[in-house]
């Protein structure tokens, strides 16, 4: 007669095959999930696939958006990456990045949006700072950066000539036209202002109009590193310093202007470098 060969649901080993199965089941599942986690944290941290690559950046009327995306860049040089990368999408703290950009570039306003995978769109609400660069031969538009974004087209050459030779006062709203006298012949992405003169001129032409000092123009010279002056609308220029304190030396002119001077008296320049002093000549 034969027997039946147990199955291995019975039988004296059952408990014990069942428990290595679980345990086998348990071992496989273990290093699946472990492989899917490893997977998971290899994808968001080290393939790179997650790191930023693009920027999406709203139309721009006077920056460049090669500056934009320069000073962005510059924020995740300085960010601390930890093991993983600095550009990572996931860690990118937005109201950080737009601080830093609000402090770096002269603008009104900027959000920071993430579209994953790895692409930033950047909102810029500029202020209105574009530059006319007047040379002996040309105009310029120049950004704040100092750098020629293109010839001026006519219309502006003849709204520049007509405003130049006004009484009339530059407004918050229009261009900030800069002389430089040189017959230099300059082409579109060419520095023609250090940056950081350049920032100081329009700093100092938003600070005048503050101050309710009606001019026309400004006027640098590139071999003078600290002076420049500024074109009245009577046709006056005035030397200030650069390098000293600018709001005392605005003062000074805005208390000499109230004093309602002799503008014919004044052939050549009034220099306010001494705050609280004028000299002319």
């Amino acid at each position: 007669m034969l027997e039946e060969v147990p199955k291995k649901e019975t039988g004296m080993f059952r408990g014990e095959r069942q428990g290595k199965q679980k345990q086998t089941r348990g071992i496989i599942y273990a290093l699946l999930g472990s492989f899917c986690l490893l997977s998971v944290v290899w994808a968001l941290f080290f393939s790179g696939w997650f790191d930023v690559k693009k920027y999406e950046i709203g139309d721009l009327r006077v920056m460049g958006k090669v500056a934009v995306i320069g000073e962005t860049n510059a924020y995740f040089d300085q960010a601390l990456g930890w093991t993983w990368s600095k550009k990572n999408i996931f860690f990118l703290d937005t109201k950080s990045l737009e601080k830093f950009l609000m402090d770096r570039l002269f603008i009104q306003g900027v959000t920071v949006d993430k579209k994953y995978p790895n692409i930033l769109r950047l909102k810029i609400w500029e202020r209105q700072r574009s530059v006319i660069l007047v040379t002996n031969n040309n105009y310029y538009i120049v950004d704040d950066y100092g750098v020629v974004t293109d010839l001026a087209d006519e219309a502006t050459v003849s709204s520049t000539k007509r405003f130049l030779t006004s009484t009339t006062p530059i407004e918050s709203s229009k261009e900030i036209y800069v002389y430089v006298s040189t017959s230099t012949q300059f082409n579109k992405g060419q520095e023609v202002l250090a940056s950081n003169k350049a920032r100081a001129l329009l700093d100092i032409a938003a600070k005048l109009r503050d101050a309710g000092i009606w001019f026309k123009a400004l006027e640098y010279d590139p071999m003078d590193v600290g002076a420049f002056k500024i074109v009245l609308k009577q046709d006056k220029r005035v030397i200030f310093d650069l390098t000293d304190a600018l709001d005392a030396q605005i003062e000074t002119l805005r208390s000499y202007i109230a004093s309602k001077p002799k503008w014919e008296d004044i052939k050549e320049y009034i220099d306010v470098r001494i705050p609280g002093r004028v000299y002319f000549k």
